[in-house]
């Protein structure tokens, strides 16, 4: 059986979805661990730092909350009574809705990954530090 567009753009929500419950448990680990240096670290200013970082990874989660929420709603506009939309019904506003929400999912993939890397980075010299 072909796969319709309203199967096809689903697809891509329940990745999206799954991505985004990984990234929020990702974020989740690395506080934990922004919190460990804190109680470890008598270095003074740091926990500033942290808090920075923190700040960094809470800033990213509510931009994957906005599209966790943009996903349901388009997921609600794909189906009618849990079945999907036949494809003649799919506009050009569930479309562009599509694509902009493809588009959000991206960059805030790629502003995620700058800052999970920065936050390892941190959390690593603190760790080198410590060690020294």
């Amino acid at each position: 059986m072909a796969t319709t567009i309203a199967e096809h753009y689903t697809g891509e929500l329940v990745d999206w979805s799954r991505l985004i419950a990984f990234y929020d448990q990702e974020a989740t680990e690395f506080e934990t661990k922004l919190a460990e240096v804190i109680q470890r670290n008598s270095i003074p200013n740091i926990a500033a730092k942290v808090e920075e970082q923190q700040d960094k990874l809470n800033v990213m989660m509510k931009k994957f909350n906005r599209i966790r929420i943009q996903i349901r709603k388009q997921g609600a506009a794909l189906k009618t009574d849990s079945a999907f939309i036949d494809d003649k019904l799919i506009h050009a506003e569930t479309e562009k809705k599509q694509n902009g929400l493809r588009w959000d999912m991206q960059q805030t993939e790629k502003e995620y990954i700058d800052t999970r890397y920065a936050c390892s980075e941190f959390l690593s010299e603190r760790l080198k530090k410590k060690n020294d």
